[in-house]
């Protein structure tokens, strides 16, 4: 084996993926979620942990919330996002609907996650910096696929359209591009579709 590779066995098939750092060491621990428990795997210190928080038809969406630096266990439930935050503790807030698709990310910069959902080429986000917003970009069966792809410290929307292959970018910085890049049977990476199964 090359230095700096490791192959662990963790999880079972069906579990949901969801790699984070949620100990705030810089590294992302191994982690599934499953029947409405988040297991996790330090690859550091070998430490195993369980935490029930969800239930088994929810959606885990992972990420860092509460910007201290700890991924938290979130669900998203029937238009319902379910967070237990690492440092301000447990909250519900109501935003999208049962059928939406899933895209959270730090749009406005600030270092924490920000609830944000994608219907029919609408974008829906809830900023924890700058507020509420809505804007259309793509269409209803594009994979949506946010995230800084201009390096200026804030997720971009961008979609994946299968069809023709073709990645649209709408950056913070950088603006409007598009670029053909796949093969026939190809996702998007960064891929949300943990969030809503494709």
């Amino acid at each position: 084996m090359q230095s700096g590779k490791i192959s662990k066995w963790f999880g079972l098939a069906g579990d949901v993926p969801v790699p984070s750092d949620f100990t705030g060491d810089g590294r992302a621990e191994l982690a599934v979620y499953r029947n409405g428990t988040w297991y996790t795997f330090n690859l550091t210190n070998n430490q195993f942990n369980a935490v029930q928080f969800g239930l088994p038809t929810d959606k885990p969406v992972v990420g860092d919330y509460d910007g201290d630096g700890r991924a938290d266990y979130t669900v998203y439930r029937n238009g319902v996002w379910y967070l237990l935050q690492s440092t301000q503790g447990f909250t519900a807030i109501q935003f999208g609907l049962p059928t939406d698709k899933l895209v959270p990310a730090d749009y406005d910069g600030d270092g924490k996650t920000d609830l944000a959902v994608y219907r029919d080429g609408i974008w829906y986000l809830l900023r924890s910096q700058t507020g509420f917003t809505a804007f259309q970009f793509g269409i209803a069966n594009n994979i949506p696929a946010p995230a800084d792809y201009d390096g200026d410290g804030k997720a971009d929307v961008a979609v994946f359209r299968s069809g023709n292959g073709t990645w649209y970018l709408l950056q913070s910085t950088a603006g409007f591009t598009g670029l053909a890049f796949r093969q026939n049977g190809d996702k998007p990476v960064p891929d949300q579709s943990r969030f809503w199964g494709i």
